[in-house]
């Protein structure tokens, strides 16, 4: 077991750095890199290139305005269950860059969760059983307002304070804690590929005491090839980690690879989906993720901000 989980991480490690070697070659030679307005808008995009398009869509702090709705059916297994129950997670991420001079952005990222959890009732020691239940409804609100630079077409780059506040209607949807800390995302992008990290830390800061302190780190790792006809294959996986958990249930580490295409329908504005399915390599030995299916659905919208604001 120990030897196929290096053989995973090497995998994972093969599939994130040759685009990256292919990327310093192609920077190098002067191929590769896509042209943009001084405000970091790509070029092209408003000429309706879908292909650029949804390049630029793929970027978590783009300079294109969408409205990400992602949905999520995670399968969980694990003490005290011994099938799987499936949790439903839809989150509305809006993505809202709004360009402050020609080379800074302040990108907008509020994440609105929306659950259905399973979730235990009671135990009965006596007939060893366990009585599940399903809550539903608003879960913890995200908050990241991102600063983002415009130094260079290929780069990705952007930090931001980002703040969860108690928004949850149950203690099973929510942490009940307000949490504050980092939140960095690095990468690169070319006309051929996209790929990076996006790191979020949190510590709680006040709230309930009914529910534990929080440390808590999602960490995902992004990579898309681009294709013919604004086609894209990849994967965008989140890594999740409980810092105050023991080592038996620390990581949720899953691999995973999708399918998308971003199009256009008379006089719609541009709509990009996706469908990837994931399977955690490495995951808690209690109760939690075992693999998961992610459709994505993002439509462009007008930028109500277009012009630098000090400029």
């Amino acid at each position: 077991m120990a030897l196929l989980k290096k053989a995973i991480l090497a995998f994972i490690l093969v599939l994130i750095l040759a685009p990256a070697f292919s990327l310093m070659s192609s920077l190098l030679a002067g191929g590769d890199e896509i042209p943009t307005k001084l405000s970091g808008l790509p070029a092209t995009v408003e000429h309706g290139d879908l292909t650029d398009l949804a390049r630029h869509l793929n970027n978590p702090v783009g300079p294109v305005w969408n409205i990400v709705t992602q949905h999520n059916w995670t399968f969980q297994k694990g003490f005290p269950s011994t099938a799987y129950r499936v949790q439903y997670l839809m989150n509305f991420q809006p993505v809202l860059p709004i360009p402050l001079t020609r080379e800074w952005n302040l990108v907008m990222r509020p994440i609105v969760p929306v659950e259905s959890n399973p979730y235990v009732r009671s135990v009965d020691l006596a007939a060893r059983t366990v009585e599940w239940r399903r809550t539903g409804g608003l879960g913890d609100i995200t908050l990241e307002p991102f600063l983002v630079p415009n130094w260079r077409p290929w780069l990705i780059l952007g930090a931001a304070p980002s703040l969860v506040l108690p928004s949850a209607n149950t203690y099973n949807l929510g942490q009940g804690k307000v949490q504050l800390g980092p939140a960095v995302v690095v990468g690169f992008l070319t006309k051929q590929w996209i790929g990076g990290i996006f790191v979020q830390n949190w510590w709680s800061l006040a709230g309930t005491h009914a529910t534990p302190v929080v440390n808590r780190m999602n960490l995902q790792y992004f990579l898309f090839r681009m294709l013919p006809d604004a086609w894209q294959v990849g994967f965008a996986p989140n890594v999740l980690v409980d810092w105050r958990a023991d080592g038996k249930n620390l990581v949720t580490f899953p691999l995973g690879l999708g399918l998308g295409k971003t199009f256009k329908y008379g006089v719609l504005p541009p709509i990009q989906i996706s469908l990837e399915f994931q399977w955690m390599a490495w995951h808690p030995d209690d109760f939690g993720q075992r693999f998961n299916i992610r459709f994505v659905f993002k439509p462009v919208v007008p930028a109500l901000v277009k012009k630098p604001i000090f400029d």
